[in-house]
C-alpha cells in the first residue's frame, strides 16, 4: 500500500480526521505499527493472567455445569479470546470486530491453536452489537478500543454492552488513562517497526482545547523506497475514572472499584513510542442481578434484531421485513430462536440429535455424551447433560406420555415426515401450556419488543394459508389431528385450532442445515447446503419473504438460532428477501416455480423468474 499524496505539515490535526477513521486503520499495517503491543505473545499472556486474577472473572470462568458465554468486543486478531479459550475449553468465546482482515487472522489462529470449537468470530459494530439481549456472562472491551467515537457513540456502545450482558454479568474495559496522558503529553515520537528494519513510524499529537480528545497523525515510511506507506489521522476520547464511572451508571452498570487495575505496557529496548498504550486503566463493572426477566422460561432471550430491521405490510405478500436505513453487506439483521424445535433425521445416528432444552439447542454429537429420558419415552429425545434435562423437565413432561404411547406407532403407520410434523405441533402446544401455567406476559425487557411479538403471540400471528391448501390435504390433516392430537394432551385449543396449527407448521417451518442457504449468484462449482438435521418454528424469521435473487442468506448457528445476513448492501426501505430452497438444486425456472407452488402455495414472480420465463417464449 502506498499513499497517493502526502499533505505535508498541517496547522491542526483535527480537521483531517475522517468520520469512522477506524474502518481503514485496522489492517495489515496496524500489526506493524502496534505489533510491539498486540503481536507479542508474552504481553497477551500477562494481560490474560491479570484478567483471570480478577476474583469475579476467575469464579465465572471456572464455573462448572453450565454454558458460560464470553463476548470479546473489538477483538482484532483474537489474541485474548484465543489465549483464554485454550485455558477454559468449556467456555464459549465470541469475538466481534469491524475489520474483516483481522477477523480472518483470528479464525486462522483459532484453528492453529485448536480452539475453533469454542471460539467464533464475526464482523460487527460496537454501537450495534450483533448479539441477543441478556446473552453473555462476561463482556470484554480490551486493547484501548474505546473512545474512538464521539461522546454519543461511546455512550451508545456502552448501552449495547449493557443490553447483551446477562443480569449479574461482568463487563471489563481498558481505556486510555486520560489523566496520565494529559500530565505526560508528548507532541511527537518515532520508532523503528519491529520485524521490518527499513520501516519507521513518525507520530505527531495534539490535544483538543478542552483536553478531552487526543488527535494523532501516524506516517509510516519505507526507507527502501523511499515510500510513504501510511499517513493516518485519528483521535481518541480521553476519560478519567470519574467520567467512566458516570458513563457506566448511565447505562445501568455498577463500577467495581476494588477490582480495577492500572495497566503499564512493558517496553522493548531501543527507540520506542508507546503512545496511548503506555498507560491504561482497566475497569470492572457489573449489571444488576435484579434486572432479569420475570419469566425464567423465556425462550426469546437469545433473539437479536438489527436496529434498522422493521415490519411493514405488503398488500400482495402480507407481513414483510425491510430496513429503515442503509445496511452494509455481511451484516447480521436477525438471529431468531425457535419456539419449537425437533431433530429430523435418524435418531440412531448421534450426530443427528439436538438438545431438547430450548435454552440450549446445541447438536448432541458423538463427542458429547447425551442424557436420555428417564421414562424412555422415545429415542429422539436427548439433552447435552443433566442440567439441560432438569431445566427442560417441565416442558418435556407435557410431551413425554404422548411420545411413549403414540410416537413410534405414528412413525411406523404414517412415516417419518408426518411424525416430525405432528411432534413439532406438540412442542408448540407444550410452549403454550407453559406460558399459561407461568402467566408469561410481555416483559418489555428486550430492545426489539416494540417491533416484534414474542412467546405464543408470535406463533398466533403466523399465517396458516388454510384457504390455499387443497381440501384433500386438509382432510388428511383433520384425520391426523383426530388420531394423534386429541389424546394424552393438556390443551385449551379446539379441534379446529389443532388443524390450523398443522397448517401453520407446514407453511412456516424452517429446516436446519449445516451450510448457508441463498448464496447468489450461485458459486462455481455450486455448493449445496447439505442434509437437514432439524426442524424449527422461528416466528420472526418466517416474516421474511422469498425471492430467487435473494439479498439475505440464512444458516443455523451452533446454538440453533437461525441467522440472517445481508449478502449485499441494502438501501433504506429495501425489502429483505431470502430463498426458501437450495438454489443450486433448482436452476431451471419451471422447476423453481413448481417447487414453490407445491410446498409454499405460490408461483414465484420475482424479477429473475419473470425474465427467464419471458426468454423461454
Amino acid at each position: 500500500m502506498t499513499v497517493p499524496a502526502s499533505l505535508g505539515h498541517v496547522d491542526s490535526l483535527f480537521p483531517h480526521i475522517e468520520k469512522d477513521w477506524w474502518k481503514k486503520a485496522y489492517n495489515e499495517m496496524y500489526l506493524y505499527t502496534d505489533g510491539d503491543c498486540v503481536e507479542v505473545p508474552a504481553i497477551t499472556e500477562t494481560e490474560c493472567d491479570e484478567l483471570v486474577g480478577i476474583p469475579c472473572v476467575q469464579q465465572l470462568l471456572q464455573t462448572q455445569g453450565s454454558q458460560i458465554k464470553v463476548l470479546d468486543l473489538c477483538c482484532g486478531q483474537g489474541r485474548h479470546s484465543i489465549n483464554l479459550a485454550k485455558r477454559f475449553q468449556s467456555v464459549n468465546f465470541r469475538g466481534v470486530d469491524q475489520s474483516s482482515y483481522l477477523l480472518g487472522l483470528a479464525r486462522e489462529r483459532a484453528i492453529a491453536e485448536d480452539v475453533q470449537g469454542n471460539t467464533r468470530f464475526q464482523e460487527g459494530d460496537l454501537r450495534q452489537i450483533p448479539e441477543a439481549d441478556c446473552s453473555f456472562d462476561l463482556v470484554m472491551l480490551l486493547g484501548n478500543s474505546f473512545g474512538h467515537c464521539n461522546d454519543e457513540g461511546d455512550l451508545e456502545s456502552l448501552r449495547e454492552v449493557s443490553r447483551v450482558l446477562k443480569p449479574g454479568g461482568i463487563f471489563i474495559i481498558d481505556y486510555v488513562d486520560g489523566s496520565w496522558i494529559r500530565s505526560n503529553f508528548s507532541s511527537s515520537g518515532w520508532e523503528w517497526l519491529e520485524g521490518k528494519k527499513t520501516l519507521m513510524a513518525c507520530r505527531e499529537r495534539e490535544l483538543s482545547p478542552n483536553k478531552t480528545r487526543l488527535a494523532s497523525r501516524e506516517i509510516v515510511i519505507d526507507l527502501e523506497g523511499p515510500t510513504v506507506l501510511q499517513d493516518l489521522f485519528y483521535s481518541v476520547r480521553l476519560y478519567d475514572m470519574e467520567e467512566m464511572d458516570n458513563l457506566l451508571q448511565k447505562v445501568g452498570l455498577s463500577l467495581q472499584a476494588e477490582d480495577g487495575l492500572q495497566l503499564i505496557t512493558s517496553t522493548r529496548e531501543g527507540t520506542i513510542d508507546m503512545g496511548m498504550m503506555e498507560r491504561r486503566q482497566l475497569v470492572v463493572a457489573q449489571k444488576p442481578a435484579e434486572s432479569k426477566p420475570a419469566n425464567a422460561l423465556d425462550r426469546d432471550a437469545d433473539v437479536y434484531v438489527h436496529p434498522n430491521l422493521v415490519q411493514y405490510y405488503n398488500s400482495h405478500k402480507g407481513r414483510s421485513l425491510q430496513v429503515s436505513a442503509p445496511v452494509p453487506a455481511g451484516t447480521t439483521i436477525l438471529a431468531d430462536v425457535p419456539y419449537a424445535l425437533i431433530p429430523s433425521l435418524d435418531p440412531s445416528q448421534p450426530d443427528d440429535l439436538i438438545c431438547s432444552n430450548l435454552k440450549c439447542r446445541q447438536r448432541v454429537t458423538q463427542y458429547k455424551a447425551s442424557v436420555r429420558c428417564q421414562s424412555n419415552c422415545i429415542r429422539d429425545v436427548a439433552w447435552c447433560n443433566i442440567d439441560c434435562r432438569t431445566a427442560d423437565q417441565a416442558r418435556h413432561n407435557f410431551e413425554c406420555a404422548w411420545l411413549k404411547n403414540q410416537g413410534e406407532n405414528l412413525r411406523q403407520n404414517e412415516g417419518q415426515y408426518t411424525f416430525a410434523m405432528i411432534w413439532i405441533v406438540l412442542r408448540l402446544l407444550a410452549g403454550r401450556y407453559l406460558e399459561l401455567q407461568t402467566g408469561s406476559k410481555s416483559s418489555k425487557l428486550y430492545s426489539w419488543e416494540d417491533r416484534f411479538k414474542r412467546g405464543w403471540e408470535s406463533v398466533d400471528l403466523l399465517h396458516s394459508n388454510r384457504e390455499h391448501w387443497p381440501q384433500t390435504q386438509i382432510q388428511h390433516w383433520k384425520r391426523l389431528a383426530e388420531l394423534y392430537l386429541t389424546h394424552d394432551i393438556q390443551s385449551d385449543l379446539t379441534f379446529d385450532d389443532m388443524v390450523d396449527l398443522i397448517c401453520k407448521e407446514e407453511s412456516n417451518s424452517f429446516g436446519l442445515y449445516p451450510r448457508e442457504t441463498g448464496i447468489f449468484p450461485i458459486p462455481d462449482p455450486p455448493l449445496d447446503r447439505g442434509l437437514d438435521y432439524g426442524l424449527g418454528i422461528y416466528p420472526r424469521a418466517t416474516i421474511i419473504n422469498h425471492s430467487c435473487i435473494p439479498n439475505i442468506t440464512w444458516k443455523t448457528d451452533s446454538n440453533g438460532r437461525m441467522v440472517f445476513t445481508t449478502s449485499r448492501k441494502l438501501a433504506a426501505g429495501e425489502e429483505c428477501l431470502i430463498c426458501y430452497f437450495d438454489l443450486p438444486k433448482y436452476v431451471d425456472v419451471k422447476a423453481r416455480r413448481s417447487l414453490l407452488q407445491e410446498y409454499f402455495l405460490f408461483p414465484c414472480a420475482c424479477e429473475r423468474c419473470t425474465q427467464e420465463l419471458a426468454e423461454e417464449l
